[in-house]
């Protein structure tokens, strides 16, 4: 697969699954410009872009967006030949990983991955994590043999980055309190004048509505404070 880009682009930090979707509308049909008009339907706005660099990256368009045989070999393989369609897009678009002389992806460490990325492509922090991913990605589905220390990596970042259900907050609201019998044990015992009063007074009903039980509890105070005083707080 010889390139047939000059200009040099970030490697893809495009979702896998977005390349795949892609390839996959293409089976239905390859339109003969690959740019925003297209993807546009397809992705977000920013999207796009990613998805436009990546496919230049690995030379499936050239400098006008035009579908490259390479392409169109991809989108029309399926199974076994997929896989070294994968293969020979991975050993071409990523050279540099595999005949750097100084980390072998087979048993290098994932900061070995990322110190090299960062050197040979300028990319770092999240940027730099995505296209790892993609790498990793494309790679293991090309049945391109990885340091487990890489791919175990890839797997704990990936688990710890999906986005979690926010847990909602219950708001336990206030009970408003029913109004209940007044405490009896405040009331001086053995005084035959308050009971002959009491019996005079209307008996409490617990079937009363709330307003009904709140005028007779503050009709029942004012009974007791202008016979005991003392009571009033």
């Amino acid at each position: 697969m010889p390139p047939e880009n000059t200009k040099k682009y970030n490697p893809p930090y495009i979702s896998p699954r977005s390349f795949y979707h892609l390839l996959e509308r293409l089976q239905e049909n390859i339109p003969g410009r690959i740019d925003r008009s297209y993807l546009d339907t397809m992705f977000s706005g920013s999207a796009s872009t990613q998805v436009m660099a990546a496919m230049r990256f690995m030379n499936l368009v050239d400098m006008n967006n035009k579908p490259t045989h390479h392409l169109r070999l991809l989108v029309d393989s399926r199974e076994e030949e997929r896989t070294k369609r994968l293969k020979d897009l991975c050993n071409n678009s990523y050279t540099v990983v595999f005949t750097n002389g100084s980390v072998d992806p087979q048993t290098a460490t994932y900061a070995q991955l990322e110190e090299l990325f960062q050197y040979q492509y300028g990319v770092d922090g999240d940027v730099r994590r995505k296209c790892i991913k993609f790498f990793t990605s494309i790679a293991t589905d090309a049945g391109i043999p990885l340091s487990s220390y890489i791919t175990n990596k890839v797997r704990t970042s990936h688990a710890n980055n999906v986005p979690r259900a926010p847990v909602k907050k219950v708001v336990v609201k206030p009970v408003k309190p029913s109004p209940e019998v007044p405490l009896m044990e405040k009331v001086p015992e053995n005084n035959p004048l308050l009971a002959q009063l009491l019996a005079k007074f209307p008996a409490w009903e617990p079937s009363w509505t709330d307003e009904q039980k709140s005028k007779w509890l503050e009709g029942f105070n004012q009974f007791m404070q202008k016979i005991y005083p003392e009571l009033k707080k």
